[in-house]
């Protein structure tokens, strides 16, 4: 029985990835953080708050590092009369997430974001280069619905083997057409929301090996063009999760996560410039990989938990060139009932 489950597990593990994919991690790293955060579980109904930390400074030509005044140069020497580059970023979200088991097998998940960017820019006018800061953008962000099916597991509560997949919407409930003080659109990226119903689709499998806990998903966010006339690219992530339980109420854990994204479209170049790095969809869509290690604290004789993960890029390759994450934290407190 337990040489059947670890076949099982792995070929989990390594289901192949080909795919064409919106940002580097985006609604996936909510998705991937509630089904191990284990709200999935519940019996009658879940709930998590989840907070999402993500520092992005590097710019990446490729899978190279360039600095900001390599890209000015690089412009400037190719006509540009001003441009405009990031030098840091910090996006942040809060995610209040519910689950709610319609059936033994059938669960309804969903996911509420609220989202604070600020961003930093270094703008070259001539022989004038100056730093600035952009006013902070926030606000509600696209909540998602997603229909959650078990389609086998050994045991009703606290199984060893579960396989699982999911359909789901996002929806555009946040606002895409945010302007500054001069009545310029914020950058696409920059915006709560994209304006676009996207369907989404995700398979789960999980294996426990006590003490060994393991979990892969794979998700693909299929994005459609927005009410501004902007469609951000398709993204496929694919997440391994470990978790060992190295104290009765204490699990480390490694993750291993990939994200594959493909380039944006403004199709009525509503966002485009030729002065500014972010808008220009050239430089949208990559490949990066993280190494993610995770500590789970359960809250003795109740249904609680908090989880703290830092997540670190170990390859990243930009289409043109892109500002990237640094570094990324997540926290989240689960409650099941």
């Amino acid at each position: 029985m337990i040489f059947k489950k670890i076949l099982l597990a792995v070929l989990v593990l390594l289901v192949p990835i080909e795919a064409f994919a919106a940002g580097e991690c985006g609604l996936s790293c909510c998705i991937a953080g509630a089904s191990s955060s284990g709200v999935t579980l519940a019996s009658r109904f879940g709930i998590s708050l989840q907070y999402e930390y993500s520092y992005m400074k590097p710019l990446r030509e490729g899978s190279t590092e360039v600095t900001p005044g390599y890209v000015l140069d690089k412009k400037f020497a190719e006509g540009a009369a001003e441009y405009k580059v990031p030098t840091e970023m910090v996006m942040q979200k809060y995610s209040l997430i519910g689950s709610y088991p319609v059936t033994k097998d059938f669960m309804l998940i969903a996911i509420v974001p609220y989202v604070i960017n600020d961003m930093t820019m270094r703008h070259r006018i001539g022989s004038m280069v100056m730093d600035m800061k952009m006013d902070t953008v926030s606000g509600i962000g696209d909540a998602s619905l997603i229909a959650y099916y078990t389609f086998y597991q050994d045991e009703l509560v606290r199984p060893t083997l579960r396989f699982s997949g999911g359909l789901g919407i996002k929806t555009p409930t946040g606002k895409n057409n945010e302007k500054d003080k001069n009545g310029q659109l914020y950058h696409a990226m920059m915006q709560s929301g994209t304006g676009s119903w996207d369907p989404l689709f995700m398979i789960n499998g999980m294996v426990f090996l006590d003490p060994v806990w393991l979990q892969a998903n794979i998700f693909y966010h299929l994005t459609t063009k927005g009410d501004s006339g902007y469609e951000f690219g398709d993204q496929l992530s694919a997440n391994i999760v470990s978790r060992y339980q190295l104290f009765n109420n204490i699990n480390i854990g490694l993750e291993v996560n990939g994200v594959y994204a493909g380039k944006d479209k403004d199709y009525d170049n509503r966002f485009t410039t030729n002065t500014a790095l972010l808008d220009d969809t050239s430089n949208t869509g990559l490949f990066a990989v993280y190494v993610t290690p995770a500590i789970q604290i359960k809250i003795p004789n109740t249904g609680g938990s908090f989880e703290i993960k830092y997540q670190q890029p170990v390859y990243q390759n930009a289409n043109g060139i892109q500002q990237v994450i640094d570094w990324r934290v997540f926290a989240s407190l689960t409650w099941n009932f």
